[in-house]
């Protein structure tokens, strides 16, 4: 059966954890990272992350990221990964972003350390080994 964005976005949300992918504009090259601070609404990611993070200066240098999801303990591979531009919230626009992580994670701290980032999706990858195609990319 083929996948569709709703499909791929609750697959998303029951994962305990994901990938983050960014890009180090200083060698160009991917920086990857497990997180499980993040809160899913519609096609848009929110993560909560430290403001002097890595992650934090790649996306001011380079807005293109990564999410990938796959579930533990599954009989035949399936992910699925998220393509779009991350910004950086200012502090009106994170509130949203924090109501959302913490509907999912609400251990999740949030103080003056912290900033919200928003992901806007803008392409889905689909692997699924029980399928056919066992690829699929979805368009936003």
């Amino acid at each position: 059966m083929a996948w569709n964005k709703e499909k791929a976005i609750e697959y998303a949300k029951g994962a305990k954890a994901a990938v983050f992918a960014t890009v180090n504009t200083e060698d160009n090259t991917p920086q990857l990272r497990y997180v499980g601070g993040y809160g899913i609404d519609g096609s848009t990611f929110y993560l909560n992350t430290g403001k002097d993070s890595a992650k934090v200066k790649q996306i001011k240098s380079d807005g293109n990221v990564a999410i990938l999801f796959q579930h533990e303990g599954q009989e035949s591979l399936k992910n699925v990964t998220f393509y779009g531009k991350a910004t950086i919230l200012k502090e009106k626009e994170a509130e949203k972003g924090r109501e959302i992580i913490k509907a999912r994670r609400p251990q999740a701290v949030f103080d003056d350390t912290k900033v919200i980032i928003r992901v806007d999706v803008e392409k889905i990858k689909i692997l699924d080994f029980a399928d056919t195609p066992k690829i699929q990319e979805l368009s936003i």
